[in-house]
């Protein structure tokens, strides 16, 4: 979602609103990332913080719509509503900005950009040589995970429904705002897409192709990122999640039992809490324990006590993710949540 289009109350903005978001959307990923690319994320940080504060005085619908997400899934507890929604505008705003940095990343500045914890897990993992499937949800600023090991020496696979430049169904400014968005951003990942929207499907419930591709990649001993919060699939498993019923696709825990190929959780953490200077950092859990009996069902619900866990200790990670699911259950036939 753009800046514009967050900094905007109403969940559907007039036409001339879009407009205004698609040509800001442009300017920004054309030109203006790269004066913002050059401060440092505690500027950046800052910076966010008064911007959220304007998002959040004229956020109506959308505020509302997020409390009452985060009400449902039991994630407020004890702390203070303002202050929560306050810090998931600004987790969502510092997500789509930092993304600036992509263009200053490589193999030497990493460490800057994004810290890195758990390597040696996934690199014990890789010694095996079955490659690894690294489940990475919808969570804080996820797409980061491909330049956290991509600029590492990892050979990175990201499976993503949207793996080209974006040209159908788009005009005028709005094309022009996506194609500068994706030049900056998907043409700067140091990984290689899997495109998962082929047309054909298989037993898996995801595309043919995807799934061949997914294979051979593990084949080759590369890591594979995969949403386990994406909505792309046809086959969808109901599980209980943050206390209510969430649509899942079981595809990478089929193939972890089929293909005897690790799953470990990865997270991107944007929080002053957790990083004095401000960047985002790379957590690498350990793999999912596979026990003899295991099912796909079983080690789905393992993964999902970990998210869990993430989720109530850093639930403004996760509070826009909740928002545009619930706008898009609307439409949606196969919604996250289905109560």
């Amino acid at each position: 979602m753009g800046l514009c289009g967050m900094l905007m109350g109403k969940v559907k903005p007039p036409l001339m609103n879009l407009q205004i978001g698609a040509f800001l959307k442009w300017l920004y990923w054309r030109y203006l990332r790269v004066g913002f690319s050059l401060l440092p994320p505690r500027a950046i940080n800052v910076m966010t913080a008064a911007m959220a504060r304007v998002q959040m005085a004229i956020a109506g619908n959308r505020r509302q719509l997020m409390l009452e997400e985060l009400r449902l899934s039991s994630l407020i507890k004890d702390r203070d509503t303002g202050q929560l929604i306050l810090e998931s505008f600004q987790n969502q705003l510092n997500a789509w900005i930092k993304q600036c940095y992509l263009r200053r990343m490589n193999d030497k500045t990493i460490d800057e950009y994004i810290p890195a914890e758990g390597l040696s897990l996934l690199d014990s993992v890789l010694a095996i040589g079955r490659g690894a499937i690294l489940l990475n949800p919808h969570f804080g600023p996820y797409m980061m995970a491909m330049p956290a090991l991509g600029h590492r020496g990892y050979r990175v696979n990201q499976l993503a429904i949207q793996a080209e430049s974006p040209r159908v169904a788009r005009a005028g400014l709005t094309m022009l705002a996506n194609k500068a968005r994706y030049d900056a951003v998907e043409g700067a990942m140091p990984v290689r897409f899997i495109n998962a929207g082929a047309e054909t499907f298989d037993n898996f419930g995801l595309r043919n192709m995807a799934i061949r591709d997914i294979l051979t990649t593990l084949c080759r001993n590369e890591i594979v990122l995969y949403p386990p919060t994406g909505r792309g699939g046809r086959k969808w498993h109901t599980a209980p999640f943050l206390g209510r019923v969430a649509n899942f696709n079981l595809v990478p825990y089929k193939i972890a039992l089929k293909e005897g190929v690790p799953l470990i959780p990865v997270f991107l953490i944007d929080s002053e809490r957790s990083n004095s200077r401000g960047a985002a950092r790379v957590i690498i859990e350990p793999p999912i324990e596979v026990s003899e009996g295991d099912t796909p069902e079983g080690l789905m619900m393992k993964y999902l006590a970990v998210l869990t866990a993430y989720v109530e200790k850093y639930p403004e990670h996760f509070a826009f993710f909740q928002f545009d699911m619930k706008v898009k259950s609307e439409w949606d036939d196969h919604p996250f949540f289905v109560r």
